[in-house]
């Protein structure tokens, strides 16, 4: 296993994996337990589908990152281009191919440029896709619903590429399995808790006209839970000192938050609810994703300023 499955031989990896083992095993306990209650049933099953992707998801992830950066790197381009692709059917923009083969063009420009370890490229490749972007109203003598198309195109180059491209170049770290890992874990639970305490305790809208079931409560709760996360796993951050760790907590909660919001302005700008119904109970891969993408290029760059890369970053 350890020949063909490098993963396992981390010592983080397999703290973190048998971590994720250990909730899902309580939280498939609970919810059965629930089921045989007359009183809890009915939320058991709402929950259910909601946990039910889980069993797949959560192997999915350790098992794209056990086999190492390259795989990984390929799995995040594979990522991208579904997100891009329910993201411009959503908007319309997947009408227009010119557009989406320059943004399929710039993510394969991005995910190659993490590849092969070149961040000088990696940091300019979004300068050149906009570039090549902004030409194509020009190429073809059409300025028509131009500015929209060149918004959208941006906007998934960038938030749908760009930003999670940065996990890749962080994957290559001596300890890239154990940040990886403490962050996808962190976000989603940041998420979780957020959803969880706010069905319990919120009252209180966060952002109304947004994400109605959001809460002031959820917000506070997610922030107490994902403080504990921290706290608890922060001898799995090696070279982690207090200040990165306080940062840590700032980078999952606001910028979990925030990309779930984000993602929820264009939902309610063009009037859909999910981005697709690939994951029963989750939506789309994008619903899915959307709260990792603020936080990926903040905990990265945090990493590389106070952690650092061995030999820098060129």
């Amino acid at each position: 296993m350890m020949n063909w499955f490098p993963g396992w031989l981390d010592v983080y990896f397999r703290n973190y994996f048998w971590l994720v083992a250990s909730l899902l095993i309580i939280a498939g306990v609970i919810l059965i337990i629930m089921k045989m209650i007359p009183a809890t049933r009915s939320a058991s099953e709402k929950v259910w589908l909601s946990y039910g992707p889980w069993l797949f998801m959560a192997p999915i992830v350790f098992l794209v990152l056990g086999f190492g950066s390259k795989i990984f790197i390929g799995a995040l381009l594979i990522l991208s281009i579904l997100c891009v692709k329910e993201f411009s059917k959503a908007t319309g923009l997947y009408e227009d191919w010119g557009f989406i083969i320059a943004i399929y063009c710039g993510l394969i420009g991005l995910y190659l440029s993490a590849f092969v370890q070149w961040y000088g490229l990696f940091m300019a490749m979004p300068v050149y896709s906009i570039v090549v972007i902004l030409m194509i109203p020009a190429l073809r003598n059409d300025y028509h619903n131009m500015i929209q198309k060149i918004g959208l195109s941006t906007i998934a180059l960038i938030y749908l590429g760009w930003f999670l491209a940065h996990l890749g170049f962080l994957s290559y770290h001596p300890y890239g399995l154990a940040y990886l890992l403490f962050l996808i874990i962190g976000t989603e639970l940041n998420d979780a808790a957020a959803y969880t305490t706010g069905k319990l305790f919120g009252k209180n809208p966060l952002v109304s006209q947004i994400s109605p079931k959001k809460t002031v409560e959820g917000a506070l709760g997610s922030l107490v839970i994902t403080s504990l996360y921290v706290y608890c796993v922060r001898q799995w951050l090696p070279g982690f000192s207090a200040f990165p760790l306080v940062l840590s907590v700032i980078i999952l909660w606001i910028g979990g938050t925030m990309g779930d919001l984000v993602m929820s302005c264009v939902k309610r700008d063009i009037g859909i609810k999910d981005m697709g119904a690939l994951i029963p109970g989750h939506g789309g891969i994008l619903d899915r994703v959307d709260s990792l993408l603020f936080v990926s290029p903040l905990f990265f760059h945090m990493v590389s300023h106070y952690i650092k890369f061995p030999g820098g970053l060129e």
